[in-house]
């Protein structure tokens, strides 16, 4: 496959958000390995060449595991570590198991978890912030200001407070990340940024990156504004 047809069909998943993945069963096995990456845990499972992802949970190496619900992806490319792993599960609920015993540890839905230029369904999506939910910075800007005024905003570095909404992981060598903040209406209520800092749906941070407007980024898709190079912190930190 091209280069060229690639890029159409990463533009395509991104915007269309259409599910090119394996749905899985139930798994189970014995911690092998832990790898924390961003905001998510990797387990690889001994005797098996398949790892399991969810968001960050304490785990320890010898522990018993059991997954249900999961999506599998194969041939996935994780940037923050810069390596392709063979399998993957991002799965739907993780418990600890043992003799007549089983903990859930926690609940982390698929539809989280969109992930790679293959995106996961969106099963449990983030519910957008309530006007008012989210207390702008002290200079007030929000992100309906900002995508009101893109002309004069382009170019120009922006800092305000928001809720993520949605993530795509590793797409065009960058993560997609779209905020609502409770401003705006339709469309001038939501702002995609794109970023190199791995982020986790539902989570309420303070953003930083630089306004761009009427990008195109081929294919035929364009953007009114898009936020560039953004960097995320907890809400009220400095990013």
């Amino acid at each position: 496959m091209s280069n060229h047809r690639l890029f159409i069909v990463a533009i395509f998943l991104l915007i269309f958000q259409s599910a090119s993945v394996a749905e899985v069963g139930t798994g189970s096995g014995t911690v092998a390995e832990v790898m924390d990456v961003g905001s998510y845990t990797y387990l690889k499972l001994e005797g098996r060449n398949v790892w399991v992802a969810t968001t960050r949970l304490p785990i320890a190496v010898g522990e018993k595991i059991a997954y249900k619900g999961g999506m599998e992806m194969r041939d996935f490319y994780s940037k923050t570590l810069d390596r392709f792993f063979d399998s993957i599960v991002f799965v739907e609920s993780i418990s600890r198991t043992g003799v007549g015993n089983m903990e859930s540890l926690h609940r982390s839905v698929s539809g989280k978890h969109e992930v790679g230029v293959k995106s996961l369904s969106q099963s449990d999506p983030v519910k957008s912030p309530e006007p008012g939910e989210i207390t702008p910075l002290p200079d007030g800007l929000t992100i309906e200001n900002i995508v009101s005024n893109a002309v004069e905003l382009d170019e120009k570095s922006v800092t305000f407070n928001a809720k993520v909404i949605k993530v795509n992981l590793n797409i065009m060598g960058k993560n997609w990340v779209t905020l609502q903040d409770g401003t705006g209406k339709k469309p001038n209520n939501k702002l995609i940024a794109t970023s190199q800092d791995e982020i986790s749906p539902g989570e309420q941070v303070t953003v930083k990156g630089v306004v761009r407007n009427n990008v195109d980024i081929g294919a035929g898709y364009k953007y009114k504004v898009l936020l560039e190079q953004a960097k995320f912190a907890r809400m009220g930190e400095v990013p």
